[in-house]
Formats: C-alpha cells, structure tokens, sequence
C-alpha cells in the first residue's frame, strides 16, 4: 500500500512537471516573448516595406550614394574635355592707345628752336584662329593718325592677313587633336566606370535580397526544428511518466533544446544583419530608415531562360565587359599619345604669309580702309628650328612607346581574365542549378527518415539520440535546400556580371548609353 502511494505521489510529481515544463516551453516561443528579446523589433506597421526584387534594384540605383557620387565623374571629364577644346577657339583682341608729343626741333640753319606739338593715335583689333591642320590665321585691321603744328596732318588705315603653316612638326590632325581625343576617351572610360559602379551594386543589391529572403527562411527552419525538439522532449516526458523510459533520457533532450534554442538565436541575428545591410544598400529616402522592417516579396524560382553555350558567353563578355572596355580604350588613349610625341620629335618648319592694304589721308574721315587702296604690302618666309640632339622629345617617344607596350600586353591579359571569370561563373552556375534537384531528393528523403525514427520511437524500437539525428540531418538538409537555391540566383548574378550585361539584363539602360 505504501509502495502505490509513493508511486502516485511520483507520477504526479512527473505530470505537474510535464504541465510545467510544456507551459515553459510555450512561452519561450510566444508572441510576447519574442518581441521581448534582444532580436526582437518593437515597429509600427508603417515601417514595414514590402519589397519585390526588381523595386529594390531601381531604389538602390536611385538613392545609393556610392552611385550618386559616381555619377559625378562624367560631369567632371567633360570639363577637361571642353578645356582641351580651348585652343581652336577664335580670339578676339583690341588695343587703343593715344599719345601727346611736346618737344623741341631745329629747322634747317635756324639756331631758333621750335616747339613741336606731335599729338598720334592708334586703334587696332584683330581676330585669330587656331586649326587642327596646325595652321594659324590672324585677321587684323587698324588706324592711326598724326596731328601736330609743323608737319600736315596724316591719316592712314590698313587690313590684313597673316597664315602661318606648320610643315612639320605641330602639322596634321593626330599631333593636334591628340590632347583632344584623349579628354573625350576619358570621359567614355569615366561613363564605364560609373556603369561598373551601377553593375556592382546591382549584384549587391539582389545578393543583399536574396541573403535576407535565405537568412528569414533559416530562422523559420530553426523555428521547426527547436519544435520538432520541444516535441520529442514532450514525448520523452509523457514516456518518463508512464515509465517507458528511464528518465536519464531526458538530459540529452533537453540539451538539445538548448542547442536549437541557440541556433535559432543565432539565425535571428543574421537576418536582422542582412535586413541592416539591404537597407544600407537600398538607403531609402527616409528618416529614420533603420528601423524599417523589409519584407521580400518575391521568392527564389529558377529563371525560364537556358544557358547559352559557352562560346557566345564568352563573346558576349568581350563586347560588354566594362573593364576590358576601359583598358581598351586606354590603349587608344596611348595610340593617340604615341601620335603626338612622334611628331614632337620633328624639327619645326612653318610657312608663313601677310597680305595687307593701306589707306592714306589726311583726314580722319577718309582714312577708313579701302580695299581697292593702291598701297599694299605681301611678305612670306619660313621658320626653321630644331633643338639638337633632341633628347627631350627623344625621351618622351622611347618613354610612350613602352607604355604603349604595357597597355598592349594589359588589354591581352585582361581578355585572357574576362575568359577566365566568365568560365568560372559558368561553372558554378551548372553545379548550382544541379543541386537544387539534388538538395530536394535528400530534404524529402530526410522528412521520410524522420518520420520511420519518430514511428519506432513511439513503439519503442528506437531512441532519443536516433529521433534528435534524424531531426538534426532534416534541419541540414532544409537548409541546403534553400542555399541551393539561392546559391544558383548569385551565380547567375555573378555570371552575369563577368559578361558586364547585368544591367541590360535587369533592363537598366541610364548606365550603358
């Protein structure tokens, strides 16, 4: 008799402790406790922001200010650009001068002096126009005139033309235009950057979605799985009462409750770190951002479109690549230089010619220019100079030669790498998309694995650690699952970004014009 009592008193003792323990473990999971831990977020519903994919590319690309800055850089070559145009701009200069004479002079055989008052004016103005054939013409038109009281007044008034021709060295659009061409090139290059900036942050941008989309998924699976232990430990408990099962069994249940506990704790933290970077990434154009709550709308699928061989990936990378495409034209850039120092190593030759007309008067008002004047001057000649030995034209040619060297041999190795990179991302891109298949098989093989341990466990034919391992290899295999997926999406990205057609293919076009 007292032996039943005490083993009353015993299994109440375990059904009080079951009741306790199932009450605990409920609240451990609770609204109300979540939104009390550390992880939790105490927002409104309005920070909430719902986001599909393609919103958050658009939105990063817009508000991002790595972008914005960039976006300066194209203004700023261009400046350089119009100022290399400066010297084939036309010059306009005047110049106005007057001037009041009073001196002494001896006429003749008179010892007398005579005062001489000398009152003159000039006024001139004059054109220039520099051309890239290295010519030089200036178009200039004057008057002057002088007044005094010994000598008759006299007027006079001319127009002309100076062309001036270099032959040699300066000769020619390549040595002219070279400065030029080059201020130009760096402003494409500087457009190419920005679009590789855009390209990059694209890629982060659908990464940083697609992190947060896997990092919430993660925390739901470690939800289950820490269920699928507070089940078995509530199993284990209800067992231990019946005495089906010695209670020793319990510790190692418990610890393993503990254990997803953590996990869990740890998979909240991350997807609270990938919805911190999203927005960082996304910076969207309110106060207070941070504390937003992003949602992805769209979930992970494997695009319709099929791989095309890698042949044309690779064509396709050598066409649109913005890198290749800068050292590329940075390889002109040196072409042009090449140009221009050759030519400065030619002796200076130029032509020059000055054909003019002059009007006299001994008035003011008959002294304009006439053109049918009978009064003319033509003068030519040429200009010869040439620094000998030359060394610092000399230098500078042997010194863009290797350069141009260098930038040839860059260009080859950047193509041999775009090949390389768009290899490797087509690589991964197959064995990524071959997982999924692969992670699905073993998740739905791993449900049915659990399930038969859960079912011998129930009639006793398998133990705790067993049903713990099989749960433990489902909650992997959940996981890899997901991964695979989205593990597939970042190396279509990173494919995609090999190429350089990422934008094109998210149909961004503001950084490809």
């Amino acid at each position: 008799m007292f032996l039943f009592r005490k083993n009353l008193v015993n299994k109440s003792i375990l059904i009080i402790g079951i009741f306790g323990t199932l009450i605990q473990l409920r609240a451990g999971t609770s609204p109300s406790a979540a939104a009390a831990s550390p992880l939790g977020r105490e927002i409104q519903v309005s920070d909430t922001l719902w986001l599909g994919l393609q919103d958050a590319v658009f939105m990063g690309l817009k508000n991002n200010p790595t972008v914005t800055i960039q976006k300066l850089a194209p203004e700023i070559a261009n400046t350089y650009a119009r100022e290399e145009r400066a010297p084939f701009d036309p010059v306009i200069s005047a110049t106005a001068q007057q001037s009041d004479i009073h001196s002494e002079r001896r006429l003749g055989a008179q010892r007398t002096p005579f005062n001489l008052e000398d009152k003159q004016f000039d006024v001139g103005a004059q054109i220039t126009q520099a051309l890239p054939t290295g010519t030089l013409i200036s178009v200039g038109m004057g008057m002057g005139g002088s007044v005094s009281n010994l000598y008759t007044d006299q007027y006079s008034s001319d127009v002309g033309v100076t062309i001036t021709q270099s032959l040699l060295s300066g000769f020619g659009f390549g040595a002219n235009l070279a400065s030029l061409r080059k201020a130009r090139l760096d402003v494409d290059i500087s457009k190419l950057e920005l679009k590789a900036v855009a390209e990059k942050l694209d890629a982060d941008i659908e990464k940083g979605y697609w992190e947060l989309y896997l990092t919430g998924r993660e925390t739901e699976i470690q939800k289950q799985s820490l269920q699928l232990a507070q089940q078995q430990l509530s199993e284990s408990l209800e067992r231990v009462a019946v005495g089906k099962l010695p209670r020793l069994e319990l510790a190692a249940v418990e610890a393993e409750v503990a254990a997803r506990r953590g996990s869990l704790i740890d998979a909240q933290s991350r997807h609270e770190q990938s919805r911190l970077h999203l927005l960082y990434l996304l910076n969207p154009k309110k106060e207070e951002f941070w504390s937003t709550f992003t949602l992805p709308q769209d979930q992970p699928f494997v695009p319709a479109d099929t791989l095309d061989s890698i042949a044309v990936h690779e064509a396709v990378g050598m066409k649109f690549r913005p890198d290749l495409k800068q050292a590329r034209l940075a390889l002109r850039k040196g072409e042009l230089e090449l140009a221009r120092t050759r030519n400065g190593l030619l002796p200076q030759l130029d032509l020059f010619i000055t054909l003019g007309r002059t009007t006299y008067s001994e008035s003011f008002r008959n002294s304009f220019p006439d053109l049918s004047s009978p009064f003319y001057q033509v003068t030519g000649g040429l200009t010869f100079v040439f620094p000998v030995p030359n060394r610092q034209a000399s230098a500078q040619l042997a010194r863009t030669r290797y350069s141009l060297e260098q930038q040839q041999l860059a260009v080859k190795n950047m193509e041999k790498l775009v090949q390389w990179d768009i290899r490797s991302a087509y690589v991964e891109v197959i064995r990524s998309r071959q997982q999924i298949e692969a992670t699905r098989v073993t998740r739905e093989l791993q449900e049915k694995k659990l399930a038969a341990e859960q079912e011998k466990f129930r009639v006793g034919k398998s133990t705790n650690f067993l049903v713990l391992q099989a749960q433990r290899d489902l909650t992997a295999s959940r996981l890899d699952e997901a991964n695979a997926m989205v593990a597939y999406l970042n190396a279509l990205v990173d494919l995609y970004v090999s190429e350089g057609t990422l934008l094109e293919r998210r149909g961004v076009r503001t950084f490809s014009d």
